[in-house]
């Protein structure tokens, strides 16, 4: 096994082949990318506190080392105090597209791009970005928003306080859930027989779908209101109301769309289809 310990900024290229990347940092700027180039890890901003690099089997770790903190009760205060100012780093990681990956920072940001294999991350306080990412995906924040843009795998999201966007996303399998932040989700096309289910408890949901989906729909909400572009989708109240029905060609395989909120409103919104974009992939299959 081969170990390094960074505390200033410096770059790292392996020659070994890497199959996982496991990542635990405190307080940092991260950026995972898939590349074809060699695997290799920046650390273009650095704090005081060192980062162990460890590369065994091909499993690439990257975590802080460990420091005294106050004893106790004490620690949530040691963190205020000094967390950020011990532990914030700049650390850019890039990887063989095949790469599982599992991420988490305890406060900052985490960007993953262009991942093939599952990627897990996770952040307890700041922000999660992906996109391009084509195995299943889990994103969790405690407090702060998720982006997905562009994935095509099984998505599984999930704030406590924070908002969800899921941008052209052609998953058959999305879990995503709020407790306290809006849920936006532009699916392009799901595919037959999918399954999406969107939740919160408090905050608005915006779905939009291509209008040429096979789905049955169902749409509640608690204390709020639902409203739809397909007529096919009537809501049944005012204050407090649901509504459900199918889109697409009648005898179809057909997917899945739940969408339920507590309190917030519901809008399904219809996606024009893209007919010279479907021919090109039909041509390319």
């Amino acid at each position: 096994m081969a170990v390094w310990s960074v505390s200033e900024p410096r770059r790292l290229e392996f020659d070994d082949k890497i199959t996982r990347l496991n990542v635990r940092l405190n307080a940092a700027r991260l950026v995972v990318v898939g590349t074809d180039g060699p695997p290799q890890v920046e650390f273009s901003k650095m704090a005081p506190t060192p980062i162990r690099i460890s590369l065994d089997g091909g499993v690439l770790s990257v975590e802080h080392e460990q420091v005294r903190m106050w004893p106790g009760l004490l620690e949530p205060l040691w963190w205020m105090i000094n967390g950020k100012s011990r532990f914030h780093s700049d650390v850019s990681i890039a990887v063989p597209f095949e790469t599982l990956a599992d991420l988490w920072v305890a406060a900052g940001s985490v960007t993953a791009s262009g991942l093939h294999a599952d990627l897990k991350a996770e952040c307890v306080s700041g922000r999660i970005t992906m996109f391009g990412i084509v195995g299943a995906l889990r994103g969790k924040v405690v407090s702060g928003p998720i982006e997905v843009l562009g994935c095509a795998g099984p998505v599984r999201l999930e704030t406590v306080s924070g908002e969800i966007t899921l941008a052209d996303t052609a998953s058959g399998e999305v879990r995503a859930k709020t407790v306290s932040g809006a849920l936006t989700a532009d699916l392009d096309n799901p595919p037959e027989s999918c399954d999406i289910k969107l939740e919160t408890i408090n905050g608005e949901i915006t779905v939009r779908v291509r209008e040429d989906s096979n789905l049955y729909v169902k749409l509640n909400v608690a204390h709020g209101k639902v409203s739809s572009e397909f007529p096919e989708i009537a809501s049944t109240g005012g204050w407090g109301s649901s509504a459900s029905g199918r889109i697409g060609v009648a005898g179809g395989s057909t997917g899945q769309l739940s969408v339920n909120a507590v309190g917030g409103n519901i809008a399904l919104l219809r996606r024009p289809s893209d007919a010279e974009f479907d021919a090109e992939e039909r041509e390319d299959r």
